[in-house]
């Protein structure tokens, strides 16, 4: 089973690397692999590669605040929770997490469904500066 996640909190201190390092220790107790990308007060640290969210089973968002790139996840099974939880239950939530996956069918939920966002995205760029490529 391979995860990846995030962590974000507001003020992007403590908190942030926290929940990274208890997701991480919870996810080598179990037996998992997990890369966790932390967008805290130093920006973005240890940023996840397309490869590496193409090969996750699952993605777990702890956080607290809006993040940069949620778009990635477009069709994977996410797990969402505050910063504070992945702090307090980091086990409980791999665990939900492997649930996810190991649910089949229409049983799976998925925050990210639906059409493509990064084609919706480019789209709607075509649309609103097409004007400039007609001359």
């Amino acid at each position: 089973m391979k995860l990846v996640g995030i962590t974000a909190c507001p003020t992007g201190i403590a908190h942030t690397y926290m929940a990274a390092e208890a997701l991480e220790e919870a996810a080598a107790e179990l037996g998992y692999n997990i890369k966790v990308e932390t967008q805290g007060s130093m920006g973005i640290e240890n940023e996840l590669t397309e490869a590496e969210i193409a090969s996750a089973d699952a993605i777990i968002l702890a956080v607290d605040m809006s993040i940069s790139g949620e778009d990635r996840f477009w069709g994977k099974p996410v797990l969402k929770c505050g910063v504070s939880e992945a702090i307090k239950n980091p086990t409980a939530l791999i665990l939900q997490a492997v649930k996810l996956v190991e649910k089949e069918g229409d049983d799976l939920e998925e925050n990210f469904s639906g059409d493509n966002p990064h084609e919706e995205k480019k789209e709607k760029k075509r649309r609103l500066f097409g004007w400039l490529n007609q001359k």
